[in-house]
Formats: C-alpha cells, structure tokens, sequence
C-alpha cells in the first residue's frame, strides 16, 4: 500500500511539473490530479500547491498578476481568471466549482467594464460553487458558504453566505489555528488535534490554556 500511494505522489508531482510549466515560479512538492488548463501568463505559486480537475475542468487563467500562496488547494471545475490582479494567501481551499474573477469582461448600461483586484486571505475556505467578484478582499480565516456570491469586502474570521452575500456569524478559532477548514491529517495545527477538543482549550474554561 505504501508504495502504491508513494508511485501515485510520484506521478502526481510529475505532472504537475508539466502543468504548470508556464508559471514564472512554482514551489516544492506541487501535485496535479487530472488535466487543469494552467495558462496564466504571469502566475506564481507557494509550496504544496495542489490542484484537482475531474468531472469538470478547472481553469487556471489570465493576463493579469496571479499569486498563490503556500499550502493552497484548489478542487475540480474552479475557474480561476486574472486579467488585473488575484492573490490567494497561504492555506486557502477552494471547492467545486468556485468562480474567481477581478474583471467582469462587459460593462452595464453604456458604462465601461469593472476591472479591480481580488484578494483572499490566509487560511479562507471557499465553498462548492460560490462566486468571487472584482473588487473583493476577504479577510483571514473566513468560509464562504456554498453558493454564495461575494460582492463586497468581508472581515476575518466570519461565515457569509447568499446572493449577494452577507454576514452570518463570527467565527472562533483555537489558539493558533490557521486556516478555516481541517482535517484529521496534512492540517497546519496538529498540535491542536492531539490536544483534544477545542473547548478544553478555550480561556474561558477553568484549567484551560492560557488566553
């Protein structure tokens, strides 16, 4: 089983060595599953990058400035395009599907077309099929619900959900906790897991850590 799993990395970062031959730089230990479209032209990723297209494709895209941090994933059908500029910080997943775009490629009414940058910041998880529109920053830690549509700003550690969407509740992380979304193994936090559950831990309980 180990060297099953060990030949299948093998051949995932191989791949991916190919994937994403037109990056200007990419980091170590990156991994493709699939055949993403990868042509931005001046896209830069972080290590341990990792990208999914299956069922549908996922499109990496673009002329404008494209940066994406350490640890990011991003899952199947996500279409991703840069004509101005979108930075991913560390530690964001995107799921199925999820649309990131900082031009909206026509204007409205006789007006000329919206063209600004998207930022999404370290740790943010975005859910199957939610939209992300030119013009947003979305602060640290944040999940945005599936479906939703982001329009505006949103603030760290906050759940959005809607069309367009809005503010559902804040969230609250253990001490150092990094990132919105965790699993039971590869998390940025394991320190966290093996410590047991987050309200033994919280410095509101008797005999909790310390605040």
């Amino acid at each position: 089983m180990a060297t099953q799993w060990y030949a299948a990395e093998v051949r995932m970062r191989t791949w991916a060595m190919w994937s994403l031959r037109r990056a200007g730089k990419v980091g170590a230990r990156a991994v493709v599953l699939g055949r993403p479209t990868v042509d931005a032209s001046d896209l830069e990723v972080g290590d341990d990058f990792k990208v999914w297209s299956g069922h549908r494709k996922t499109l990496i895209s673009g002329w404008g400035r494209l940066r994406i941090g350490d640890r990011v994933f991003v899952n199947c059908g996500t279409v991703i395009i840069a004509v101005k500029e979108i930075v991913l910080g560390n530690d964001v997943a995107l799921a199925n599907e999820v649309s990131i775009v900082d031009s909206n490629s026509h204007g409205l009414e006789g007006r000329p077309h919206v063209e600004a940058p998207v930022r999404i910041g370290d740790g943010t998880w975005v859910g199957n099929r939610a939209m992300i529109l030119p013009g947003v920053t979305i602060g640290r830690r944040v999940v945005v619900a599936a479906g939703a549509v982001v329009t505006h700003d949103v603030p760290d550690d906050c759940l959005v959900a809607g069309n367009p969407a809005r503010l559902v509740r804040a969230l609250e992380y253990p001490p150092g906790c990094r990132r919105a979304w965790h699993d039971e193994w590869g998390c940025p936090c394991p320190k966290l897991v093996a410590e047991g559950p987050s309200d033994e831990r919280r410095p509101d309980v008797a005999g909790a850590g310390p605040a």
